[in-house]
């Protein structure tokens, strides 16, 4: 035995070297594959990343454009109040007051019905527009225009008023698009501004095909107008041309990384398969049994014979440990095998076979699309006490059958020996009840997901009385599985379904425990306790 566990050893680890061999050649490459594929996403965290900046500084700016201005058509409102329209030297200095004490505003100008314009300027004249384009009108008394002064590019926005008395024009500064166009580089940013769903550029003139299609960041303004911000292509690629780096090391190293998950799993999985390997020749997979009642006789119906694992120094080692990975190694077929002989062996010391009472063995598709392989677990019964009739064989609804003909077949043949073939975890897998009507099943296990739900109002509760209604109308074979509460059992024996397990009757139990069980059952002893 001592050789046979080395040879294996050096077998796994001649395997582990050699395929270490391949990976050390082909890490490499896949590494610097995923870092450049990790390159290509620069574009995208570059404007992710020049949004956030573009963002932080427009909000504030407008933060601060809100708190100075507000509402437009409130504001210019109010200041006509301040005026009655005579352009008088008074009025002057009080245009000047105002303007003066607020940096937002670059100029107010006033024009009486019929008299010249006076404005917060000194110079008569100064900054008079040249171009002027309405984007925008509120009522009769309100509009907002884009005006172009004189020899400038610059754009200024103003907001117009008329009165019965005269009109005021208030020029802001365009501080917002004026901050951020230069903030990252020379006409880096370039700000519209859209009213009724029409787009004009605001406070920059030029070539907009060098300017992203679409806006990196927008913000609502007050009176329903909309900020636009468009970043210059030459500054996106010069931002990604500074994340490619960072982004090349970020990808190589997650590539790096799951390639290192990659080996450990593999390192696992054959860790794992060698511990069953040994497992199975050491014979450490025990079968426990968990009863199965009939309440209607009051009596033991049968048991199910579930698989451990009792390696040692470990202790007991439960199911969900294994199982799923056997059933996919093909290390299923032999476990079940070992626990079929131990449990002939346990079950006839009590003289399982001077009763009627069913051992329920699980079965997974693969063994049932095999015939050698049956033969090859039913032949462990030939030598034995306990007849062939007495067992059960079920099948999990949870897996997949690859050939149903076949498997058809196989269980036609083993009906025909007397063995009862059960349907396992109804009503949770791939088949459905399509598997009863194409495998010709007589018999069924309500799956504990439906059981645990009564006396709730979770809707597979509805889903347990369909299947149990199916099951009556199909004249099958019910049992019910994970039963663990009196409520629970009530609710099934008013149904008709007086088969069940669980741990209301019984948890699984070793060999020895199941012996005092069946004492106990055989005296009634137990029974009464339920």
């Amino acid at each position: 035995m001592f050789k046979k566990e080395r040879l294996t050893k050096t077998i796994d680890d001649i395997f582990l070297m050699r395929f270490s061999g391949h990976i050390g050649i082909g890490l490499m490459f896949f590494v610097i594959l995923v870092g450049f594929g990790f390159t290509t996403l620069a574009p995208y965290f570059a404007t992710k990343h020049l949004s956030t900046k573009i963002q932080t500084d427009t909000d504030e700016l407008v933060k601060t454009h809100i708190q100075n201005i507000g509402d437009y058509q409130e504001f210019i409102t109010n200041l006509s109040r301040n005026f009655d329209f005579t352009c008088s030297e008074k009025e002057q200095e009080q245009l000047r007051r105002i303007a003066y004490s607020n940096y937002l505003i670059r100029k107010i100008s006033l024009t009486p019905s019929g008299k010249s314009t006076c404005s917060s300027f000194y110079e008569k004249n100064h900054g008079q527009h040249v171009e002027s384009r309405k984007i925008k009108t509120y009522g009769n008394m309100m509009s907002l225009w884009l005006s172009s002064e004189k020899n400038s590019l610059q754009r200024i926005f103003e907001v117009r008023w008329q009165g019965s008395k005269g009109s005021l024009v208030l020029s802001l500064e365009p501080i917002v698009e004026e901050i951020l166009r230069n903030k990252y580089c020379e006409g880096c940013v370039l700000t519209s501004i859209s009213a009724d769903n029409e787009l004009d550029r605001l406070g920059w003139q030029g070539d907009n095909k060098s300017y992203t299609a679409e806006p990196i960041y927008e913000v609502l303004m007050p009176n329903g107008l909309k900020f636009s911000n468009y970043i210059k292509l030459e500054l996106l690629d010069k931002e990604s041309q500074l994340l490619r780096m960072p982004l090349f090391l970020a990808g190589a190293f997650i590539a790096g990384f799951l390639i290192l998950l990659r080996r450990l799993f593999i390192r696992r999985r054959l860790s794992l398969h060698a511990l069953v390997q040994r497992g199975i020749v050491k014979r450490e997979f025990v079968p426990y049994y968990q009863p199965i009642i009939n309440l209607k006789a009051k009596e033991l119906y049968g048991c199910e014979v579930l698989a451990r694992w009792k390696k040692k120094g470990a202790g007991l080692i439960s199911p969900m440990e294994f199982i799923p990975y056997v059933e996919k190694s093909g290390q299923i077929i032999p476990i079940t095998n070992l626990l079929i002989e131990k449990a002939i062996k346990d079950l006839s010391t009590i003289n399982w076979q001077l009763t009627d009472r069913v051992i329920s063995i699980n079965l997974v598709p693969q063994q049932l699309e095999n015939i050698q392989i049956m033969n090859e677990s039913l032949a462990l019964f030939s030598n034995s006490k306990i007849p062939i009739k007495q067992v059960a064989f079920e099948i999990t609804e949870r897996k997949q059958f690859e050939d149903l003909t076949i498997a058809s077949e196989v269980i036609q043949y083993l009906k025909a020996q007397g063995i009862d073939i059960k349907l396992d975890d109804a009503g949770t897998g791939y088949g459905g009840f399509s598997y009863i009507q194409e495998l010709n099943l007589r018999s069924l296990k309500i799956d504990k997901m439906f059981v645990e739900n009564i006396g709730t109002t979770d809707i597979k509760l509805s889903l347990l009385d369909s299947i149990i209604a199916f099951g009556k109308q199909a004249g099958m074979e019910m049992i019910a599985e994970g039963v663990e509460t009196k409520e629970q059992s009530d609710y099934l024996v008013e149904r008709d379904v007086y088969l069940q397990q669980g741990y209301y009757f019984g948890m699984p139990m070793n060999a020895e425990e199941f012996s005092i069980y069946n004492i106990e059952i055989k005296n009634k002893n137990k029974l009464l306790a339920i």
